[in-house]
């Protein structure tokens, strides 16, 4: 008899303590303190979401804007991976030109030279 009433007395004891007590500094059912945290929780929820898309939208306009600046660019000019060996007449007209870039390079430097060899004065 005394076993189960010692038995009795501590599942009592254990179920007491295992309730849900309100305790200070927690919010319960109703209290005012805890709505307006609760609201002001889902107000800041709602503007970082807001806050995330408008960032996206800025991004999606940002890689369009880049988009379309490429669009416009000139292409580039095509330029061959193999060398091309020059035509005959394109070779003979760089040798051309050449050798009247030497010819004037030369005349300059003998208008050069023959005033530097001149008498002194």
């Amino acid at each position: 008899m005394r076993t189960a009433l010692l038995a009795l007395i501590l599942t009592t004891a254990a179920g007491a303590a295992s309730a849900q007590i309100y305790a200070p500094g927690q919010p319960y059912v109703g209290d005012p303190m805890a709505d307006r945290l609760r609201d002001r929780m889902e107000s800041h929820r709602i503007q970082s979401e807001q806050r995330a898309l408008y960032a996206r939208q800025h991004q999606l306009n940002a890689r369009q804007t880049e988009a379309e600046i490429r669009a416009q660019r000139q292409p580039r000019p095509y330029v061959p991976l193999v060398d091309v060996q020059p035509s005959p007449d394109a070779q003979r007209r760089a040798r051309q030109t050449a050798t009247a870039r030497r010819e004037a390079t030369a005349a300059g430097v003998g208008q050069i030279d023959s005033w530097l060899d001149r008498a002194p004065q």
